[in-house]
């Protein structure tokens, strides 16, 4: 019988599922209700560092009459944090309380600004891990690349200088140099990486002339880029690489392992499919490795990555010369 544990980050995970950050990580009760269905671990909601900061702007604004004075906008942003702060805190505990997977906080960073007093309340409420889920924004025209980098960097070496739990750092995929930065990332003190990030999209609506949300969820064919690079840095580094986006069924959940990742993190499954998706992907897992032999994960995990593969130079290519040339018209 096949066997779906795995370790991950030190931990002993039932299954290398996941739920990713989401509102369905955000209270107790949708907790119990993933490891009810069989998630092999969660990541709460992420506490956003954005969200934190509007609410302080929205409060120090009224200014005038009632507010405005310096000492009482102090005030103001201090207790928006540790209201805030402590709702987070007060989740991680029920969760280690109630749960029996591993739970692992979620932080949204944008700056290096404080998060190492936050980080080290995570680690004492009890955290398995912390995912740091990071975008600084790239948006000013004279801002340099090196500088953002290592925005990235400074974030990561802060928080490790005041835990000792692990800590991730979940990242987006445009960068130059995808390789280099991953692995100055891993030389800050991240104990491992999630592939990748998949940020708010923007669209038209062409009749009102306006902008709009783009597609809050993932479809299927993304999980092609996470794929790609999980495979490429498998074999770079010792350090776990955990795969997100576009994993929607147990095939890709496969893909993903095979590519090297040692946990996968799904979300947008969970939201189009129902929580019935997590026993859906097991059970074609632990079928498949059956049906090839394979007892444990460790068996075939990595067995495509780009070094293993019989053809790596296909992981580097980037056009479609071969496919489109053979097209007829």
């Amino acid at each position: 019988m096949a066997d779906l544990h795995t370790s991950y980050l030190g931990m002993t995970l039932p299954n290398p599922i996941l739920a990713g950050s989401s509102g369905l990580t955000g209270n107790l009760t949708s907790l119990k209700h993933l490891e009810e269905h069989g998630i092999g671990g969660v990541v709460l909601k992420s506490l956003f560092e954005e969200q934190i900061l509007q609410q302080i702007r929205r409060e120090t604004d009224k200014g005038g009459v009632i507010y405005g004075y310096e000492q009482i906008d102090e005030y103001l942003s201090y207790f928006e944090r540790k209201h805030e702060i402590g709702k987070y805190m007060e989740l991680i505990t029920q969760a280690k309380n109630e749960l029996t997977v591993p739970v692992i906080a979620s932080i949204n960073c944008v700056s290096a600004a404080e998060w190492q007093q936050i980080a080290a309340q995570i680690a004492e409420a009890g955290a398995d891990a912390l995912q740091l889920n990071m975008f600084i924004p790239p948006f000013l025209p004279d801002v340099e690349s090196s500088d953002i980098e290592n925005e990235y960097f400074e974030i990561i070496k802060k928080v490790k200088s005041v835990v000792s739990i692990p800590v991730t750092a979940k990242i987006g995929p445009y960068f130059t140099s995808i390789l280099s930065f991953s692995k100055k990332l891993l030389a800050a003190g991240a104990d491992g990486l999630v592939l990748f990030n998949r940020y708010y999209s923007t669209d038209f609506d062409i009749e009102t002339l306006s902008t709009k949300v783009g597609d809050y969820f993932s479809q299927a064919g993304e999980y092609s880029l996470p794929l790609r690079w999980t495979a490429l840095l498998h074999d770079q580094f010792s350090a776990p690489i955990t795969a997100a986006t576009g994993i929607h069924d147990g095939d890709t959940a496969i893909k993903m392992l095979l590519a090297g990742a040692s946990a996968i993190e799904v979300v947008s499954a969970l939201y189009s499919y129902s929580l019935e998706r997590i026993a859906e992907m097991k059970s074609r897992l632990a079928n498949w490795m059956e049906q090839k032999g394979y007892e444990t994960i460790d068996n075939f995990r990595g067995l495509m990555s780009q070094q293993r593969s019989a053809v790596p130079a296909e992981f580097q290519r980037v056009q479609y010369m071969k496919s489109y040339g053979d097209l007829k018209g």
